[in-house]
């Protein structure tokens, strides 16, 4: 992590040295952070984190939240701030641009009968297949530093080095867990990996935005594509887990599970495989962002994005209406639907003072802010130098 934070410096003096030789740069900070579960509330996600006596009401509360879906939670937080300079470049209409951003990602996702077998037991499973395939967790964080050209409508490239210092990734490929209804048989078969980066991997990532804007059309559409790249990781290890297991009253038999291989020193050899490889690639959690706002007056609007990656396990649709405050002012409210949530409501407001500077403040789940039960909350704050 040390060796992060050195990186972050450096390129952040790199940065504001390039200013200086760029006149004034127009730039913007943003801030973010966000958590979302279709099941479990903040209660019942804090006991799991902090510790403490869990409520069989809380877990049964989670379990009819999930149904019949899977289980999902995430976060995501992170910050990026973005610069563009006002020379053109060598007699063109292009401009200098750039960005330096570091985030950190996380994907929980588990079956109805997992979830069950962890928190409830089997009781309820008797006589029927559990099946546990597609359980997954991962995490991961990344430093993008990147430099590139921007156009009319601020359409921009940029090009730029990753540095991924942490990579964790566990998923259950196939599973299946059957007891029969008298108790006296069980069959288990797990076939799982796990993936540990032990150093820092370095790779390159393409950011890149473009903005439909005219003034004869009713409407504008952007596009901005994020974290397009891929990871050289040294040194990733894996373990996989491949194994079958059958009891029938005392006999118990398996691939290296009998009872004599259980004695043996060798006992597991043949259901754990571990490998370290030196270099392997591994792609970003890059994401798409596509929006259309369309002009219901002088002073509103309606919006609606959708937004595809990062490891959502389904698409993120959001639509929302925004009005004009007085000169400066300008604020909305918004349904969010997909990710790693439920229908949820969002709101925002802006303040800008051109030719000087300008906030915006976005909260996702308002009332998850006040609310045990909630499933998850947001908030993104940005700064922009307009000077």
């Amino acid at each position: 992590m040390k060796k992060v934070v050195q990186l972050f410096c450096a390129v952040l003096l790199f940065s504001t040295a390039a200013e200086a030789q760029l006149d004034s740069l127009p730039w913007k900070l943003t801030i973010w952070g966000q958590h979302r579960s279709n099941t479990l509330d903040h209660e019942l996600g804090k006991l799991f984190i902090q510790g403490g006596h869990i409520d069989r009401t809380l877990v049964e509360e989670a379990r009819t939240a999930q149904g019949a879906d899977r289980g999902a939670f995430g976060f995501v937080a992170g910050a990026d701030w973005k610069w563009s300079s006002y020379r053109q470049w060598k007699d063109t209409d292009l401009r200098l641009c750039g960005s330096v951003q570091g985030k950190w990602l996380g994907d929980i996702r588990w079956t109805p009968e997992l979830f069950d077998l962890l928190f409830m037991g089997n009781g309820g499973h008797l006589g029927r297949w559990d099946v546990l395939d597609g359980s997954r967790i991962r995490t991961t964080g990344w430093v993008n530093a990147s430099i590139g050209l921007e156009g009319k409508n601020q359409n921009r490239i940029e090009w730029g080095v990753v540095c991924n210092p942490r990579h964790f990734d566990a998923q259950i490929r196939n599973g299946q867990f059957y007891v029969d209804e008298s108790i006296d048989s069980l069959i288990g078969y797990i076939r799982a990996d796990v993936d540990v980066a032990q150093k820092m991997g370095w790779g390159t990532a393409i950011n890149a935005e473009w903005h439909f804007l005219r003034a004869e059309a009713p409407f504008a559409f952007h596009v901005r594509l994020q974290n397009l790249g891929v990871v050289l990781s040294p040194e990733l290890a894996t373990v996989s887990v491949d194994t079958l297991v059958e009891t029938s009253g005392l006999t118990f038999t398996g691939n290296d599970l009998s009872l004599e291989a259980i004695q043996s020193d060798a006992f597991g050899e043949g259901i754990v495989h571990s490998d370290t490889a030196r270099w392997r690639p591994r792609g970003l959690p890059a994401r798409l962002d596509a929006s259309m706002e369309y002009p219901l007056g002088p002073r509103s609007g309606w919006d609606f994005q959708v937004q595809l990656g990062e490891w959502m396990p389904l698409p993120q649709a959001i639509t929302g209406y925004r009005r004009a405050i007085g000169k400066n002012w300008q604020t909305g409210v918004q349904l969010i639907a997909g990710g790693w949530g439920r229908l949820r409501p969002a709101a925002w407001a802006r303040w800008r003072k051109p030719g000087h500077h300008g906030w915006v403040f976005y909260i996702e789940d308002p009332f998850g802010w006040g609310s045990n039960s909630a499933y998850g909350r947001g908030l993104t704050v940005q700064f922009q130098n307009l000077k």
